[in-house]
């Protein structure tokens, strides 16, 4: 049995892949097939959503993967776009409220991407792989 810091570890290092993924699909669907921004993005994160998912649950979750695959990816899903939300939601709060933030943009990119990897495991841990 993994210890939750074993899983956050694993999880986290997904999240790395699930990146390298979505803006590897991104720039190749925009600069060599010319895809607009929106349709490419989508397309590269449901890629990269599903590499995460798949990665959580041969490796980080694999003692906790269901044999539903289709409920467990839907869950994660909708877990993670709930999470971009919860990301997206915190850096806009920071830049639109705090000095700081507006003139350091990324400082609230790093503040919204940890809300959003904390979100995504909390949710991932009890409600996609914790439901066995």
């Amino acid at each position: 049995m993994k210890t939750a810091q074993v899983e956050f570890l694993l999880f986290a290092l997904s999240g790395v892949a699930g990146f390298v993924v979505d803006a590897s699909i991104l720039y190749g669907l925009t600069r060599f097939l010319q895809y607009g921004p929106i349709l490419a993005q989508i397309l590269a994160f449901s890629m990269a959503v599903t590499v995460t998912w798949l990665i959580n649950r041969r490796i980080t979750f694999a003692h906790k993967a269901s044999p539903d695959w289709m409920k467990e990816w839907s869950r994660f899903v909708a877990a993670n776009s709930i999470g971009a939300f919860v990301n997206n939601g915190v850096y806009v709060a920071l830049v639109l409220t705090t000095q700081t933030f507006h003139d350091q943009p990324v400082l609230a990119v790093v503040m919204g991407s940890l809300a959003g990897l904390g979100f995504n495991f909390a949710a991932t841990r009890a409600w996609v792989f914790g439901t066995r």
